[in-house]
């Protein structure tokens, strides 16, 4: 009977954590907990690159990892000395399990600037940048992405010394390479642009997007009247801009985009906020705007308030993912019953139907991130105050595509298997050291881009060495297989041998045993020789 009576116990158990929504909050309650970007981690844990924040002084950001449920497993708080400040906007993971972090760093500057770092599968620092780019005042990295060779493209503002702000695209290797940057929507090209922001870059096959916002005139108008429109750029594959849709200008419409996702091959849908002026009130709707791989606007639909309830007087739409065929879930923000704000989700096709939607009145503030999950179901976060509570917590929470929300997954997980040490504990991590690049060249010609890319450069340190030991680092190994890294004398006899794995970059050297003289180490693909460098041991 005991035997029976247990068994019933664990049972019910189960179906208690099996019918357990899937929802959390996350935060301390001194602090104002923020929202950020969410990636579904490799063990099916997610990671969100967050930010916390005490009074005005104490601005930092915080890179949280909870298991497949939501529940917090380990958390970084990423920092820099006092008083400055960090943010975090938006985080890439490889297949390595590296995490790349990009915002920004106020250091040892009068303001502001990029900042990109990397961190082992381990969450160890691995290194940082701070992109302090002479000849601007500020900056700010607001989205990045992956290239097919694993290099790191991430789209950043800066304004110039008018206070004209630029769109920027900066290429880095995964080693920290700062390879080139290129201006986009430039004020050579287009002088009677005046802000211009990019907040979102998508690659769809061969063409790059950057979705954002610039004002601008009407044509032949007045050029320093300016109106806030949607602005989509096409970037081709060799990073060169072929063409710019200031959505609406041709209608007169104003308002903003926030993300686009590819509805096929050739068409793609921005989402973001259409706002006008109706009886001297500026009211804001939902905006989906189509354009094709041409740049070429194809169609609109706004959103009006009454297909969202009676209650709801603004709404907009910020990050968008696909459910099925022309069926879309994106997160949205309200304005109801006159002055309160919400934010919550709608389902919408491409023909602007709202199938469903709702209003999470218990969030505030910030921002609404989404993120599709390997199960087809989609995981969000907002900011969340509690009544009578003056700092915000991060609202995590997981939903169908009907907006229920999902349950609790019963059963053990392993998480973090890529980190070979000890599981990884929450702790801090102080950029108070980061590199500060002050300049990055221009985009390389095509030609030498790829001549670059033929090669696998080495360099040797220290050299000379004394040391008993040399680091050879190498670049471009992630292009290559079948490689083999071979050392030989000044009479051709080979010394040392060893495999090199692609994304392999570097290799330490035990070289007690030589004796003085110069070596020449080489690295091979297939048997040809890719690279080379002098080692001279003293």
């Amino acid at each position: 009977m005991r035997k029976l009576t247990l068994t019933f116990c664990i049972i019910l158990l189960c179906i208690s954590a099996h019918s357990q929504k899937w929802e959390h909050l996350i935060g301390l309650p001194w602090r104002n907990d923020m929202e950020g970007k969410i990636l579904e981690h490799y063990d099916h844990g997610y990671l969100i690159a967050g930010n916390t924040g005490v009074g005005n002084g104490d601005f930092q950001g915080w890179l949280i990892k909870t298991d497949i449920n939501g529940q917090l497993l380990w958390d970084k708080q990423i920092i820099s000395y006092s008083p400055d400040q960090l943010g975090l906007a938006k985080l890439l993971i490889d297949n390595e399990g590296n995490i790349y972090l990009f915002g920004f760093l106020l250091q040892d500057q009068p303001y502001e600037f990029p900042l990109v770092v990397k961190l082992d599968a381990c969450g160890e620092l691995q290194w940082c940048r701070l992109l302090a780019i002479e000849g601007y005042l500020s900056g700010f990295t607001t989205d990045a992405i992956f290239l097919d060779n694993g290099d790191l493209l991430s789209l950043v503002f800066m304004p110039d010394p008018d206070f004209e702000e630029m769109v920027f695209l900066i290429r880095m290797s995964p080693d920290g390479e700062l390879i080139w940057k290129k201006e986009y929507a430039s004020l050579d090209n287009h002088p009677y642009y005046d802000t211009r922001i990019g907040q979102d870059i998508k690659k769809f096959g061969d063409l790059i997007v950057i979705t954002g916002y610039v004002y601008s005139p009407y044509p032949n108008g007045n050029p320093l009247h300016v109106y806030l429109r949607p602005m989509f750029i096409g970037i081709d594959e060799k990073f060169e801009e072929r063409w710019i849709v200031e959505f609406g200008i041709q209608d007169s419409l104003l308002g903003k985009a926030q993300s686009s996702i590819a509805i096929n091959d050739t068409l793609f849908m921005g989402v973001g906020r259409y706002r006008f002026v109706e009886n001297g009130i500026q009211d804001k709707k939902s905006w989906m705007m189509y354009f094709n791989s041409h740049g070429e606007e194809v169609g609109y639909k706004i959103i009006d308030d009454e297909h969202l309830g009676t209650e709801v007087i603004e709404n907009c739409l910020f990050e968008v993912e696909n459910i099925e065929d022309d069926k879309f879930l994106a997160s949205a923000g309200y304005v109801y019953n006159e002055e309160d704000i919400a934010w919550g989700e709608m389902v919408i096709d491409t023909a602007g139907n709202v199938y469903t939607n709702a209003l999470r009145e218990y969030t505030m503030g910030g921002g609404n991130y989404l993120k599709k999950s390997l199960d087809n179901k989609f995981v969000l976060n907002a900011s969340y105050q509690l009544p009578n509570q003056t700092t915000s917590d991060i609202y995590l929470y997981k939903i169908n595509e009907n907006l229920e929300q999902d349950t609790v997954y019963p059963g053990n997980y392993t998480y973090d298997s890529l980190c070979k040490n000890l599981p990884i504990q929450s702790g801090v991590i102080d950029l108070g050291g980061c590199d500060i690049i002050t300049a990055i060249g221009e985009i390389p010609t095509l030609e030498e881009y790829n001549q670059k890319l033929q090669t696998i450069p080495l360099t040797a340190s220290p050299n000379p060495t004394n040391t008993g030991e040399v680091l050879l680092e190498m670049e471009n190994t992630s292009l290559y297989n079948n490689l083999d890294l071979k050392v030989f004398d000044v009479f051709g006899n080979e010394v040392h041998t060893q495999k090199v794995w692609p994304r392999q970059g570097a290799a330490l050297l035990d070289v007690s045993a030589w004796g003085r003289g110069i070596y020449v180490a080489a690295i091979f693909s297939h048997s040809e020789m890719k690279g080379k460098c002098k080692i001279v041991v003293e």
